[in-house]
C-alpha cells in the first residue's frame, strides 16, 4: 500500500481520464445535416424504424410512424422546411454520440431531451 492508503497510482489515471472524457471530440457536419430536438422523459418512442449501417456507423431511417415524436416534429415544421424528417435520411449524431451504431440506439433509447442530427439521403 501507498502512503496515501491506495494500492497504486489509479487515482492520478482516473482524473486524467474523466479530464480525456470530458474534453468531447466534435464531429464535422457535412452540408444538408440539421438537428431535431425531441423531449423522451415523458416515456414516449421516436415513432421510427431505423436499420443500422455499421459499415458508415449511422442508422437509416425506414418508416416513421404517424403520432410518435419524430412525427410531431415534422408536424411542427413550417410547410416546405428542410427540417422534415424523411424515410431514407440517416440518423448520424445523437447527444455528441457517434461513429458506432450501438451507442446511437442507446442513446436513442434514453429517456431525456435528444439532440439527433440528421443527415439527409
Amino acid at each position: 500500500m501507498g502512503g496515501t492508503g491506495s494500492c497504486c497510482s489509479c487515482e492520478d489515471d482516473l482524473h486524467h481520464f474523466e479530464e480525456r472524457k470530458a474534453r468531447r471530440d466534435t464531429r464535422r457536419r457535412t452540408r444538408g445535416e440539421f438537428t431535431i430536438v425531441v423531449d423522451r422523459r415523458t416515456g414516449e418512442g421516436l415513432g421510427i424504424d431505423a436499420k443500422q449501417d455499421s459499415d458508415r456507423g449511422m442508422l437509416q431511417i425506414r418508416n416513421i410512424s404517424p403520432g410518435g415524436l419524430v412525427d410531431r416534429w415534422n408536424q411542427a415544421q413550417p410547410e416546405g422546411s428542410s427540417e422534415i424528417v424523411r424515410p431514407g435520411m440517416r440518423i448520424v449524431e445523437v447527444n455528441g454520440r457517434y461513429s458506432n451504431t450501438m451507442h446511437l440506439i442507446v442513446a436513442c433509447r434514453e429517456m431525456e431531451v435528444l439532440h439527433i442530427t440528421i443527415m439527409p439521403e
